[in-house]
Formats: structure tokens, sequence, C-alpha cells
């Protein structure tokens, strides 16, 4: 189990730095933002970081990383009271500090709505990653044109 709890978190840790590299946003979400639910080497490379409300300092610290001890204005500790439902402290990379955002209410019948009118809009993860590779010149892994790169197969389930 702990070979293949570490090689989930490589592979995290590999799609966080991938994605970057071409303008992809990957968004860990996690109930518990503690070490142990996203492991610190995962969170540090992870390009924004975002959390709601906190009970202690260390939760905090667990989700945005040590420096928001540093702003404690900011703090997501300071978002316990019901005015501030929806709003959460963000941290991006490259930039000082915290910005604090709202995010809008959906209802839930707004939001069966929304994605109901919206379901017929999905891709096929492999075309889109053809298209992505074609775009910036890279070769899918498994081309015959690439030797050596083992094929990979995606399918939809």
């Amino acid at each position: 189990m702990a070979a293949l709890t570490a090689e989930n978190g490589r592979l995290v840790e590999d799609l966080v730095k991938k994605g970057r590299s071409v303008g992809i946003l990957t968004v860990l979400i996690s109930q518990k933002t503690t070490g142990d639910a996203i492991p610190t080497f995962i969170r540090d490379v992870c390009p924004v970081g975002l959390s709601f409300a906190q009970k202690t300092v260390e939760a905090a610290v667990a989700a945005l990383g040590d420096d928001i001890r540093n702003w404690p204005d900011a703090s997501p500790v300071t978002l316990q009271d019901p005015a501030y439902v929806g709003v959460a402290v963000m941290a991006m990379q490259g930039r000082p500090g915290f910005t604090r955002i709202r995010t809008p209410y959906v209802s839930d019948a707004d939001a069966a709505r929304i994605a109901e009118a919206t379901s017929h809009l999905t891709a096929d993860p492999a075309l889109c990653l053809d298209a992505l590779l074609d775009t910036t010149g890279h070769t899918p892994p498994g081309d015959k044109d690439a030797p050596g790169r083992p094929a990979v197969t995606l399918s939809k389930p």
C-alpha cells in the first residue's frame, strides 16, 4: 500500500508540473488540508492555493503554506462568521500576499439545469490530448515516429 501511495503522489506531482508547462491548471480539492491528505511536495508545486474557513492556523498553513502566518488579516481562520460563506483565501505563485475571493452561490436547481443544458459539451480526453500535442509540436506517447516510448491507451469507461 505504501508503494502505491508513493507512486500516486509521484504521478500527481508530475501531472501538476507538466500541466503548468502547457498552461493547464490542476486543482486539488480536499476537506482535510493537512500534509497527509495533500502531501506538501505536491502542494508546493501547485501555482494556486485556495482555502475556505479553517479552525486553526495549522490547517491554514497546511492549505496555503507557512507564509500565511505573515498575513494574519488574510488568514482563513478569520472566516468563521456566516457572512463569509463562500469566501476563500487565495495564494498565487509570483504574487506577494493573499487575496480573498467570494464564490457565487448556485442553487441545486440551477446547477441541475446548467448540467443538463451543457451535458452535450463533452469531448474524449484522448482527442483533446492529441489536439494539444499537435498544436505544441509534441509527439504523443506510443507514436510510431517516437521509438522507445510506451504506448498509452485512453478509453471511455
